[in-house]
């Protein structure tokens, strides 16, 4: 480890002498925290209660939380379908304008005089299987919505019964 350009006369070159120095003091510092460290738990600790939910005194927190959230109608839900459609407002409007599709404003009143479907059948048919219907002057671009659940078609039809 120690050459004789780095010792003289049994001593070690000043500067070097500075260097073992200050990896001395680096070391006993991290000696020094490292066994002084006390150990602060990150979590409280949770309390188990076997009991039934209904038997446990729990404070009220109904103030505080989110309000509770009521399961669609039978019709669907109009906000959870707007929500929906989001993805589909890339190719459609809410009004008459055209964007790639045609706009949806008012599609759910024109929907019934199309077939002999209802306005709901025939705007589920049209997410399922949009080559089914088009709009004259529209090529088949649209995707098929077959992953769609029963209540996500549910409520894309309540919120296009909302473009009016």
């Amino acid at each position: 480890m120690w050459n004789l350009q780095t010792i003289y006369k049994d001593e070690i070159v000043p500067g070097k002498r500075v260097f073992l120095l200050m990896v001395a003091m680096i070391a006993t510092l991290f000696v020094i925290s490292a066994c002084s460290e006390e150990a602060i738990p990150t979590q409280e600790p949770v309390e188990f209660h076997p009991t039934a939910a209904a038997s446990v005194n729990r404070p009220d927190s109904s103030k505080d939380s989110a309000p509770v959230v009521e399961a669609p109608a039978v019709g669907g839900d109009a906000k959870a379908g707007e929500s929906l459609f989001d993805s589909c407002s890339a190719c459609h409007s809410t009004d008459d304008s055209t964007v790639v599709g045609p706009g949806l404003g008012g599609v759910y009143g024109r929907a019934a005089s199309q077939t002999t479907l209802d306005a709901d059948a025939y705007i589920e048919q049209s997410l399922r299987q949009p080559a089914d219907f088009l709009v004259d002057g529209f090529q088949a671009l649209m995707p098929e919505f077959d992953y769609f659940s029963d209540d996500d078609v549910q409520n894309m039809i309540a919120y296009l019964k909302t473009l009016e």
